[in-house]
């Protein structure tokens, strides 16, 4: 019998995680899923809690929010194998009840419904594992040097600046976060000249945003990677030109429907290492969670295979 742990982030989705814990409780007792349960209290502390699961010798470690607290847990399974050595068979799987405010890594999964706990507990009752790759980031910023994984998607430059300004908007709930972020982003951001290097290509000009993906959606419904697949050993690229307000405006509808890659202010590829430099200091967000706001210098690679989850 597997040996689960729920980590619930009750602020996620603007507290509708935690509003609903006892319906999740009650869908894993119906599914006959014996289960512990713990609750983060702090940012970053789902890292230390996943890394404290495992050495417990739990199997499966359930993440209960959003795209941060999925971030938090996978930087926790990977940063204890590095620690201690520890081989695959040893590092538990991770499920999902997707319930943040985007909640954009699980569209990349199969049959996924926003908010549905009684399906998310099917698929772990279910018990199949599928192997994903993550993503390792390395952010130069000022004096300071930051390491990271990801597991859905990086972005710099405008697309970090919404990050950034979603954090501050702590009244709002679902889309609507995301579109005050957006127009709060395009009045504050600036577009910066970036010379991005993947594989044997290289790119300089001046951009909006480059991301790096993983998963096909960023930003709470925008499909900015429409192609991308989280388990084929490459990271997508998507890199908008800059652009006046007028044409960003028009042109955001594609970016939510993922048909902006045929636009030529768009520029998309595929590749297993990503260099990013920039003269000047650009925001940089991780999964929805900002870790830099003055990076010059980004480099990122992907690490196939790396973390099995409840497909």
């Amino acid at each position: 019998m597997a040996k689960r742990c729920i980590i619930l982030n009750p602020w996620a989705g603007r507290g509708n995680a935690g509003q609903r814990r006892a319906d999740i409780e009650l869908a894993m007792r119906n599914a006959d899923l014996p289960f512990d349960l713990i609750t983060t209290h702090a940012r970053g502390g789902a890292t230390e809690l996943a890394y404290q699961l495992i050495e417990r010798g739990y199997d499966q470690i359930i993440a209960v929010g959003g795209d941060g607290t999925i971030n938090e847990i996978v930087n926790g399974i990977i940063g204890f194998r590095e620690s201690n050595s520890a081989g695959d068979e040893q590092l538990p799987a991770l499920a999902l009840i997707p319930l943040g405010t985007g909640s954009d890594f699980a569209k990349a999964l199969n049959d996924f419904i926003p908010n549905d706990i009684d399906g998310a507990v099917r698929r772990i009752a279910a018990e199949r594992r599928h192997s994903v790759d993550v993503g390792r980031i390395t952010v130069e910023a000022g004096s300071q040097e930051v390491s990271r994984y990801f597991i859905n998607g990086l972005g710099m430059g405008l697309d970090a600046q919404v990050a950034v300004e979603s954090l501050k908007l702590t009244k709002l709930k679902g889309f609507s976060v995301y579109l005050v972020a957006i127009i709060r982003a395009l009045a504050r951001y600036k577009a910066q000249t970036m010379t991005v290097r993947f594989d044997d290509y290289e790119v300089r000009r001046k951009l909006l945003f480059a991301s790096v993906a993983n998963g096909v959606c960023q930003g709470g419904g925008f499909w900015i990677t429409p192609d991308a697949r989280i388990d084929d050993g490459m990271l997508d690229l998507c890199m908008i030109d800059n652009m006046r307000l007028d044409q960003i405006i028009r042109h955001i509808p594609h970016l939510m429907e993922g048909t902006h890659t045929q636009l030529r202010q768009a520029t998309m590829g595929r590749a297993r290492h990503v260099t990013v430099t920039t003269g000047a200091p650009i925001p940089v967000a991780t999964d929805g969670e900002v870790i830099a706001t003055d990076a010059r210098r980004v480099e990122v690679e992907v690490l196939p295979h790396t973390i099995e989850i409840l497909w």
